[in-house]
């Protein structure tokens, strides 16, 4: 993965990793809820699921660089 987020499912315990272009990085990179909330609806469109309040992220990965996320 060169740019994306990693975390667990809170529901089901299944391990998440989501692919992010650089638009959806640089939202995940931000402090706000706005723009969280453009990135979760990005990834609906994209996974059939969204991340806020039903992902535990854990870590960003950002030019295939892996970090832990917070």
């Amino acid at each position: 993965m060169i740019n994306g987020l990693i975390g667990t499912h809170i529901a089901t315990g299944i391990p998440v990793e989501i692919e992010l272009d650089l638009v959806e990085l640089a939202l995940a990179k931000s402090n706000s809820d706005v723009e969280w909330n453009q990135l979760n609806e990005s990834i609906i469109q994209k996974q059939g699921h969204g991340i806020i309040g039903e992902v535990d992220l854990e870590f960003i990965v950002e030019n295939g660089v892996k970090k832990v996320f917070h």
